[in-house]
């Protein structure tokens, strides 16, 4: 029924004859002249239903309304002098129909299409409305080609792709199994699988040394963040290989499928040991788009003066003193911000947030809890428990210079890790330092 779909034109198909097919998203009535906007899954284009060109066209085009299905024959033309719509990538050209046809009718619709501030309710009861959203279109497509380049990426390294049962038994795993009634076999229950594992250790058996399955899970668990009742995920399984014959498997695969999205990464990948990521970062999948590592100063801090402090540091095993800097943070942070990032890490455990501030000795003449050196004065409540030859060390290893802002964190081992690595990214989203466009 078409030749095209519609954002397959461009300026370079000026003067052909086209058949296209699709929705109507919005229509106008110009004096007598109708211009309808076509959409399709790639896009839209302007339709243009002038009586002078097709009466019986026109006539039809002013029943048609939001959504009805279209088929249109018309020619394409470039669009008047400063007509062009640069929002579209149609926006040079439009189609003067000679020809238009409804092939079904809307009934008028319940909210507009792609408008997110209806509710959730309302957009699920009329689901088949709002996934002719372009966003909700969008993320199928990305779904699409995400499988496929994973596909084509593992055939390519050798990978057989299997598929497994739904229905069978139960297997003893973290979560409850979702239970299916056999029909045959009254009071019998098949299993749903909350992971093909014992098929794949069957094909692992049987000899099948490099395979994988998109495979589709259920958990009857409760709700988290990063979880749901069904699920896909990948599952490569592969025989006589060690860490790094699967680490080189996955990087692969991940190039691959950013790739497929528009993106081009490069392999191998960064690595970092479970214990620097905690130490660096708090945390195990640390956001390396901006620095704000944290220092370890426990040592220093074993010397205070001050027990609070110092008792904490003596056990570094069991416990941690972290600081991080916010270069030229001086001068960006109010008091009230300061008092922020306090209430900030106690939520997550920590019973304050110690902080010094780095400035030029004239700007803290007179003033108290400050200690100068070096051309630096060191400023805050705790820089008075430690003793000038340890706020000398603190200023090399943090590398601190003038208009710098350091936060200290100590206490328990896990809670400390926790709430520093919390608190780096609160700070790096204050700062507006993290690049939203960045896959390193």
């Amino acid at each position: 029924m078409r030749s095209h779909y519609c954002t397959d034109l461009d300026a370079q198909d000026i003067g052909k004859s086209v058949s296209l097919c699709g929705w109507a998203n919005s229509y106008r009535d110009h004096g007598g002249v109708i211009f309808i906007d076509l959409r399709d899954r790639s896009g839209i284009i302007q339709l243009v239903c002038d009586p002078a060109d097709s009466k019986s066209a026109h006539e039809i085009a002013s029943k048609v309304r939001d959504e009805y299905v279209l088929r249109a024959k018309g020619k394409i033309r470039a669009r008047g002098e400063g007509l062009v719509n640069p929002k579209l990538k149609t926006g040079e050209i439009e189609v003067i129909i000679d020809e238009l046809i409804i092939e079904n009718e809307s009934a008028p619709l319940p909210f507009v299409i792609g408008d997110n501030s209806v509710g959730e309710d309302i957009r699920l009861k009329y689901r088949f409305l709002d996934l002719r959203n372009e966003d909700s279109l969008s993320k199928f497509q990305l779904r699409s080609k995400v499988s496929i380049a994973c596909r084509n990426a593992l055939d390519r390294l050798g990978f057989l792709e299997v598929e497994t049962p739904m229905l069978t038994r139960a297997t003893p795993e973290g979560a409850r199994d979702y239970l299916v009634p056999s029909r045959v076999h009254p009071g019998e229950f098949y299993a749903l699988p909350q992971s093909p594992q014992l098929f794949k250790q069957l094909l692992m058996c049987a000899g099948f040394d490099k395979y994988f399955q998109i495979a589709r899970c259920f958990r009857d668990e409760d709700l988290r963040a990063d979880r749901q009742p069904e699920f896909t995920q990948i599952d490569v399984e592969m025989s006589f290989c060690d860490q790094e014959d699967v680490i080189k498997v996955g990087e692969e695969v991940l190039k691959d499928i950013f790739a497929a999205c528009g993106h081009n990464i490069q392999i191998p990948f960064k690595r970092m040991s479970y214990k620097d990521a905690m130490e660096l970062y708090g945390s195990d999948k640390p956001d390396l788009r901006f620095d704000l590592a944290m220092v370890d100063v426990i040592d220093i801090f074993a010397k205070s003066n001050n027990q609070i402090f110092s008792t904490p540091a003596q056990d570094p095993k069991k416990n941690r003193a972290k600081a991080i800097k916010v270069p030229n943070g001086d001068n960006i942070f109010s008091k009230r911000q300061m008092q922020r990032f306090e209430e900030f890490v106690r939520k997550f455990g920590a019973k304050g947030l110690a902080f010094i501030q780095i400035k030029d000795p004239k700007d803290t003449a007179g003033q108290d809890n400050c200690v100068n050196f070096d051309g630096l004065s060191l400023k805050g409540p705790l820089v008075r428990f430690f003793d000038p030859s340890d706020l000398k060390e603190l200023v090399s290893r943090i590398d601190l210079k003038i208009g710098d802002v350091v936060f200290f964190g100590i206490g328990d081992k896990k809670t400390v890790l926790d709430y520093m690595g919390r608190f780096r990214i609160f700070l790096a989203n204050e700062l507006g330092i993290i690049d939203q466009k960045s896959l390193e």
